[in-house]
């Protein structure tokens, strides 16, 4: 896996946004809100399975921003912070609600509301993609949220570990074993597909 660089807090352009909502500018929030909506609908629909729900937990978490801008310090990038709270509030909904991924009436997973519609995509890529769906699921919480927060959100190791308050050697364990799990529950799907 390539790590990516730490940028410093001071020198992150989303950071430097934070410092203005934090100071009560509220065109530096909607920008904030504009650039990061669509990587934290995506990663609550992919952490919970929940589409209906992901628009409003995605609302409460920009609530909770705007709420926490007086307390904000900025000792780690915007993104690892943000994040840190979609954790929460994923990991908190999911214990709340026991939930677990919605299918369409068809048997299919919901679209994902932070992509695009893919109406016409070939029907193995859709089994694919609900087979990775169902061994997501599969794991336990913090094995799903790392996966999601690595994969999709593309973040490093030390990032997660800051999202998810872990050591960067208990991250890479949790990946590790999350691989495992995931390999396992796939193996049946890609002897098929061979």
């Amino acid at each position: 896996m390539k790590k990516v660089p730490h940028a410093r807090p001071e020198e992150d352009p989303d950071t430097l946004l934070m410092l203005r909502v934090r100071e009560d500018d509220m065109q530096a929030y909607t920008l904030l809100v504009e650039r990061f909506q669509h990587r934290v609908l995506g990663t609550i629909f992919r952490y919970t399975g929940d589409s209906a729900g992901a628009e409003d937990l995605a609302q409460e978490i920009f609530i909770k921003v705007f709420k926490a801008r007086k307390s904000y310090e900025p000792v780690a990038k915007f993104s690892t912070w943000l994040f840190r709270i979609v954790t929460n509030l994923c990991l908190n909904e999911i214990r709340n609600r026991k939930l677990r991924p919605q299918l369409s009436l068809d048997g299919n997973p919901l679209l994902d509301p932070g992509q695009e519609d893919t109406t016409g995509s070939d029907l193995s890529r859709q089994e694919l993609v609900a087979a990775v769906r169902k061994a997501l699921d599969a794991l336990p919480e913090n094995q799903r949220m790392a996966v999601v927060l690595n994969k999709w959100e593309g973040q490093s190791y030390e990032e997660i570990g800051e999202a998810l308050n872990l050591s960067v050697p208990a991250v890479k364990s949790l990946l590790f074993r999350a691989r495992q799990a995931m390999k396992e529950t796939l193996a049946g799907f890609l002897e098929e597909g061979e």
